[in-house]
């Protein structure tokens, strides 16, 4: 029966499709989403939010080959106030949580490369539970000009299940303690649990508390300029993907559905 051959290309486009590689790259900042630098097992629940310094490194040089150019929340913030323009492809290194081995793996290679970032804090979380970074070593962090810091909560709050006067508690104070530490203005948060920890009733709020900018977890490139009327998408390379799992993250913002 000569119409047989139309279920195996059919499986073929179904899973051709999972992947986005025949969509067209797409113009706008990206903004990459990490968590851990360092080694787990496949089996361990970290392993999805888990990419090697080797593996980092080998992305950087991804980026810099395809003629990226990582930027820091100071040329952001400059680029959505006063019409400052991007380099030709922005990226915005971004890390979430806090983890001590952003200091051990992440920072080593920041400073031998010259590269920018931004990492996300559960401010009560630095300083006090084991596998996190101390407040002196997010200092020095920050004194190398190269990472700057912005808001993920007081204890990784999922914040549409508050509350209105526990979000604005969350929001305000985990930026009040980091302007007392840091002595800058904290001026960017990041929803934890992503897309599944805020809805319409959290967004108003972050923006009242005195954020500029709000990051999730929904994948995508930004179009820039960035008018603020959706948070700002971040692609999310993960432990075990393939550099080329990576050029499709960077240019189309998700690898595969």
């Amino acid at each position: 029966m000569t119409w047989l051959w139309l279920f195996p290309l059919a499986a073929l486009l179904a899973a051709a499709y999972r992947w986005q590689f025949w969509r067209l790259p797409k113009k706008g900042l990206t903004v990459l989403m990490y968590h851990h630098i360092g080694h787990t097992a496949p089996d361990d629940a970290q392993y999805p939010f888990t990419i090697s310094p080797q593996h980092f490194q080998a992305q950087l040089d991804m980026l810099q080959k395809h003629g990226f150019t990582p930027i820091g929340l100071d040329e952001l913030k400059a680029a959505f106030q006063t019409g400052k323009p991007l380099p030709a492809k922005p990226v915005l290194l971004t890390f979430d949580d806090g983890y001590a081995d952003n200091f051990q793996n992440l920072f080593p290679v920041l400073q031998k490369r010259k590269v920018k970032a931004l990492i996300f804090l559960v401010t009560d979380f630095i300083g006090k539970e084991p596998g996190y970074m101390t407040w002196q070593q997010v200092r020095q962090m920050q004194e190398s000009g190269l990472v700057q810091f912005g808001s993920h909560t007081l204890d990784h709050a999922r914040l549409r299940r508050l509350p209105q006067e526990d979000i604005l508690r969350q929001l305000r104070q985990s930026k009040a303690v980091l302007e007392e530490k840091l002595g800058v203005a904290c001026e960017a948060f990041c929803y934890p649990f992503g897309s599944g920890g805020f809805d319409k009733r959290v967004r108003p709020l972050v923006f009242q508390a005195g954020y500029l900018f709000d990051f999730s977890t929904k994948p995508g490139i930004n179009p820039w300029p960035w008018k603020g009327k959706k948070t700002l998408l971040r692609a999310f390379p993960r432990g075990g993907e393939t550099l080329t799992d990576f050029y499709i993250q960077i240019t189309r913002g998700k690898s595969k559905f």
